[in-house]
């Protein structure tokens, strides 16, 4: 009888998606741990939410929501739930507060998390990537905006960038351009949408675009603004100068428009405060171009690219959302907050060969040259964890040399060679990697010698 032979199955990932291998994993594990500090360092507080969501709660079921997610019918049970992976943290961190009324405000959150897109794999994007977030819920004063654009401007230094730029502006302003430009409010949103291009497709681009007729009559996109619209927009987008220069010309384009001139006030205060804190001009920079593509924005905004390699996009984003909550429970919420692009930053300093790749997270792994000498190992081995130092014991069963190559390919730099003899004296062989030495040592000496190193 012949045997069934077993399918083989192709180990492929799907277009995307993507897996990190240890060397690189470590490193991502150093850059979450940097930004979480620097959250704490903040008062910011940690929260979990679940990656599926009710589409409802997320709004994807509404048939004006345009991002491309991953939708389903969670039929289980016979419930036909209609479910979203998460495409974001703010939506459901605004679920969160909806459904926990008694939680302390102004209530400072970060969090961290994969969300879902079903968006053109490209480098730096992916469809399943990690953001990580921090929020500030139900504050209105200016100093919270100030306190996210300070995080960013400490994350990002924290995680030894230096040539960065925080752009921020403010929708109210925005929201005042139909009034100082002539062109319906209703149309605002694909104004904005495509003002939000600037950086990629230049100013000629988006004048066009904003003066193309609907293809036909089920084109929504279309804003079809007349040739002394687009004339305002284009002074509008030219408006130039260094933060206070540029402000005074907006205070002079919109001027009697009042819910611009208050966004105006505020960008104001928000130099100040940031002048105040000796945050370099360098790092910040006010920009009236500067839209964000998610309609809940409602006061400022903020977008940060590497100098070094603009075309990657914004890497740390966010803006106020004073709406958001309201969807749930009718009451206004005010909360600002912004989200790092783990990936995407992470593919920008790989570019700029800043990655320092890891191949372990140990400092010591220990190798015992006999069976009798396993006890020892493990006690040692936990010995120098209980101390602070990361500690492997080799699990093979390949010879001594062979164990030196395992430690060098794995680039540990310390090697703890227990031998019957050195056991008996009391004492053990530390090999320094990296040196090519070695010493005979008791556990004292041994301790004093990590210690210092």
């Amino acid at each position: 009888m012949k045997e069934k032979k077993t399918r083989r199955i192709k180990p492929e990932l799907l277009g995307g998606f993507k897996d990190y291998l240890p060397n690189v994993m470590i490193f991502r594990q150093d850059v979450f741990d940097t930004i979480r500090r620097t959250f704490e360092s903040f008062g910011f507080l940690p929260l979990e939410t679940p990656g599926l969501e009710r589409s409802s709660v997320l709004g994807t079921d509404k048939d004006e929501f345009r991002m491309e997610v991953y939708r389903f019918n969670d039929n289980q049970n016979g419930t036909g739930q209609d479910v979203t992976l998460r495409f974001d943290l703010t939506v459901p961190l605004s679920r969160v507060v909806a459904a926990n009324p008694e939680l302390l405000k102004p209530f400072k959150r970060y969090q961290r998390g994969s969300v879902w897109r079903k968006e053109s794999p490209q480098a730096g994007r992916f469809r399943e990537f990690t953001q990580f977030d921090a929020d500030i819920v139900g504050s209105d004063s200016i100093l919270s905006d100030t306190e996210i654009i300070e995080l960013m401007y400490r994350t990002l230094t924290n995680l030894g960038i230096a040539d960065f730029e925080i752009r921020f502006n403010n929708r109210k302003i925005l929201n005042g351009l139909p009034e100082a430009v002539g062109f319906d409010s209703a149309k605002a949103g694909n104004v904005f949408r495509i003002l939000d291009k600037l950086d990629k497709i230049g100013l000629e681009e988006v004048l066009r675009e904003l003066q193309k007729e609907p293809d036909n009559q089920f084109d929504e996109t279309a804003t079809a603004l007349d040739i002394e619209s687009a004339k305002k927009i284009r002074e509008f987008l030219s408006l130039s100068g260094r933060n206070r220069e540029l402000l005074a010309k907006a205070e002079d384009f919109f001027r009697g428009v009042s819910v611009a001139e208050e966004g105006i006030r505020e960008c104001e205060k928000i130099m100040e405060n940031l002048v105040g804190l000796d945050i370099p001009e360098d790092n910040w920079k006010f920009d009236l171009s500067v839209a964000r593509g998610l309609g809940y924005y409602t006061g400022p905004v903020f977008e940060t690219t590497l100098t070094e390699l603009p075309e990657i996009g914004s890497v740390f984003s966010g803006g106020r959302y004073d709406d958001l909550v309201a969807r749930y429970t009718g009451e206004k919420i005010p909360a600002v907050g912004a989200s790092v692009g783990v990936d995407r930053l992470i593919a920008a300093l790989e570019k700029l060969g800043k990655i320092g790749k890891k191949k372990s997270t140990a400092k010591v792994i220990i190798s015992a040259l006999s069976e009798n000498l396993s006890l020892k190992a493990l006690q040692l081995a936990d010995w120098l964890r209980s101390i602070g130092v990361n500690t492997e014991i080799y699990l093979g069963s390949g010879l001594l040399k062979e164990q030196i190559v395992y430690a060098a390919k794995r680039e540990i730099p310390f090697l703890i060679i227990l031998g019957e003899d050195e056991v008996k004296a009391g004492k053990v062989k530390l090999k320094d990697m990296n040196a090519r030495k070695e010493f005979l040592l008791t556990e004292r000496e041994l301790l004093d010698r990590l210690s210092a190193i």
